[in-house]
């Protein structure tokens, strides 16, 4: 048992520090405390012995320096009788408790207002410093680090291992405050919140999420809506990051976080028509994002229309948020103009993947036009915006498009030619014109069998990136079909 007989008290929060200091005080525990704590444990007539009295070194550089003192972390770190002496030599007292709240460098950041020095400032150095020293000795010393861990000791007595599960909890903390500290010098998002959803993908899995300032999406306070989920947060963002590929109004509709429609027009309602067009079966419980405000006369289309999980838009008229409020279950979210990040990871049974994000520029795209015919302005056009969706579809991935609308699509599988053959199935389901048509494949084709299935049911235009030792073959296919073929030389494959 650890044996309480001297505390060290410095947090930034003060929830229920005083509740705390209360209850040691009863118990003849000596409190050390510094700069704000003690200040405010004194207004409250608790007895406590200075940070700079004890160590006979006054704070310096505006607080900067308070804590980062021998007779401290010797106090925290002395190993009970193995160290007794040496402790006594220094003139420091064992410290039995340390309680320490870090310096709020999150939030600082988080603040519109927030210069860099300010934002340097909440940089903790003392702090992290003794609750690890303390974290590290806890067969000797027990650290608390959070208010909500106050009322779990007993101070006549804290076991071995209660003290090292409240150890571990230090490592988590600082371990996070450390990656937020680094990610703000390398000018990444902060990890700020994390919460825990109902359920993961299915409901025997746990899920939580954990969201940034520069999450591109606001999942923490939504205008309305049931409370979100992992499949709805997965799909919001997979819809997001494929609609603002476009300048123009544009809507995606997601379904298990591929694209079912996608379309761009001049106006917000005239864009979520042609998307929804596409596929109104796999519409069916989508999840809707918009790259433009939401009007009424397009959300009073939208909740007629279909049974919607999400919407996401950076902005909506009254009157439409007025009109959503009549279907009180659909998430309805605001996106953010905010840079897609420059890198993107996943966790796979331990396994950590980072790759940059696949951010190519279209615009800067050196199109090869390799057939005898060559696509127009207006082909083109549709060629870019065919692959655009193509980009955030499940390889294999095959789009059909004309006039800015999707026409089908096929993605998730094993062959390209079943792709293909999807896709065209969609568009006769929803009996859309394909003649005349373009298509967009994600990755090169590796026969020509796609190219003659293309050719058959209408396509005059094609886009892919090439690189097939069949390249030859492929190309021959598509004169023969006097079909019009676009290389761009960049795969995007996505897993």
């Amino acid at each position: 048992m650890i044996k309480i007989k001297t505390a060290l008290l410095s947090v930034f929060n003060k929830e229920g520090i005083l509740e705390l200091a209360k209850e040691l005080a009863k118990h003849n525990v000596e409190i050390l405390s510094s700069g704000g704590t003690a200040k405010y444990l004194k207004s409250n007539n608790i007895a406590v012995t200075e940070i700079s009295e004890y160590t006979g070194f006054n704070e310096v550089f505006d607080g900067r320096v308070k804590t980062l003192h021998p007779k401290i972390h010797a106090g925290i770190l002395a190993r009970g009788a193995l160290d007794q002496e040496e402790l006594q030599k220094l003139g420091a007292k064992k410290i039995d408790l340390v309680v320490v709240n870090l310096y709020p460098f999150a939030d600082e950041v988080a603040k519109d207002d927030a210069s860099e020095n300010s934002i340097i400032e909440k940089i903790d150095i003392g702090g992290p410093a003794m609750l690890r020293a303390a974290a590290k000795n806890f067969h000797h010393t027990v650290v608390l680090c959070q208010p909500n861990q106050y009322d779990q000791i007993d101070i006549n007595g804290v076991t071995t291992e209660q003290s090292k599960e409240l150890a571990s909890e230090v490592f988590s903390i600082t371990s996070d405050y450390d990656l937020d500290v680094s990610n703000w010098f390398y000018g990444n998002a902060l990890q700020q919140e994390t919460k825990k959803l109902r359920y993961g993908e299915n409901p025997h899995q746990e899920g939580f999420l954990s969201t940034g300032q520069d999450a591109p999406i606001d999942f923490i306070n939504p205008i309305q809506g049931k409370e979100i989920s992992y499949n709805n947060v997965s799909d919001a963002l997979a819809a997001w990051a494929c609609v603002n590929e476009f300048h123009e109004p544009s809507v995606c509709i997601v379904k298990h976080t591929n694209p079912c429609g996608v379309a761009s027009s001049t106006n917000i309602l005239e864009a979520y028509n042609k998307a929804f067009q596409t596929d109104p079966t796999s519409a069916f419980g989508g999840v809707i994002a918009c790259n433009a405000k939401v009007d009424a006369a397009c959300a009073e289309k939208m909740i007629n229309n279909q049974f919607i999980e999400v919407l996401v838009a950076p902005e909506y008229q009254d009157d439409a948020l007025k009109i959503l409020l009549q279907k009180p279950n659909i998430r309805v979210l605001k996106s953010k103009n905010v840079k897609t990040d420059p890198y993107e990871n996943k966790m796979i049974h331990g396994i950590g993947l980072v790759q940059s994000t696949d951010l190519e520029d279209f615009s800067k795209l050196n199109l090869n036009f390799v057939t005898e015919n060559a696509p127009n302005k207006d082909n083109i056009e549709d060629l870019i915006f065919a692959m655009k969706v193509a980009k955030h579809a499940k390889s294999n991935a095959i789009v059909l498009a004309k006039n800015k609308m999707t026409l089908g699509i096929g993605a998730g599988q094993m062959s390209r030619v079943v792709s293909t053959k999807i896709a065209f199935m969609k568009a006769e389901e929803e009996g859309l014109k394909v003649e005349g048509c373009v298509l967009a494949s994600d990755a090169f084709f590796p026969f020509r069998d796609n190219i003659d299935l293309a050719a058959k049911k209408g396509v005059a235009h094609i886009i892919q990136p090439g690189g097939s030792k069949k390249d030859e073959e492929v190309i021959k296919a598509a004169d023969e079909n006097n079909l019009t073929m676009t290389l761009t030389g960049i795969r995007h494959f996505k897993h």
